[in-house]
């Protein structure tokens, strides 16, 4: 899990950083990323090349992460004082996507959820109890981002930037093969 963290902490840096040369990118739709089918080839076809790229190692398995990022002082935040900005991390084996991030702090689509609904996910709830309680997740990852080889997780991430300063809330909630909870596992980092 201390994994998961540093990974996405490197993201909203990766985004702090990428924003001032980041370029617009259009989100692919949910059926464009398929977990253990999307291949790195389409997502750069039909994305473009990304701001940044690294590797890292999860479970013992080398996984290469592609990062798009955007950042806009004309558009509307979520909260106010806040640089809408948004980041689409991608993670692939073998050059098979394995984990989908997004985050957004534009208003339009933005992905800020309850922090204090998120504290309530407990182990032995449906994946659908969770979607009812938080909605719908537009990040997702199976192994090796993931301990179960047959499980999966879905998070929830908001990323804000102020300035040089971010902060960033996210749930990761870990399911089984059966699609029930794990583990559920909420932070906070960065202030303002």
């Amino acid at each position: 899990m201390k994994k998961f963290r540093l990974v996405f902490i490197s993201l909203a840096v990766l985004m702090l950083v990428g924003c001032a040369a980041g370029t617009n990118f259009k989100k692919l739709e949910e059926n464009q990323l398929v977990l253990g089918k999307t291949t790195k080839e389409k997502v750069l076809m039909a994305m473009g090349e990304p701001n940044t790229t690294g590797i890292a190692e999860f479970n013992g398995v080398e996984v290469e992460i592609i990062n798009y990022s955007y950042a806009s002082l004309s558009d509307e935040a979520v909260n106010p004082g806040i640089t809408p900005a948004r980041s689409q991390g991608l993670f692939f084996v073998d050059g098979t996507l394995v984990g989908k991030n997004y985050s957004s702090s534009f208003k339009v689509d933005n992905t800020s959820f309850d922090k204090e609904l998120a504290r309530t996910i407990k182990e032995g709830q449906s994946k659908s109890e969770v979607i009812k309680i938080l909605g719908q997740s537009r990040s997702q990852q199976i192994y090796p981002l993931v301990n179960d080889k047959d499980g999966s997780a879905i998070i929830y991430m908001l990323t804000q930037t102020k300035g040089v300063k971010f902060k960033q809330d996210m749930l990761i909630v870990e399911f089984n093969s059966e699609d029930i909870v794990t583990k559920s596992s909420f932070s906070s980092s960065g202030q303002f």
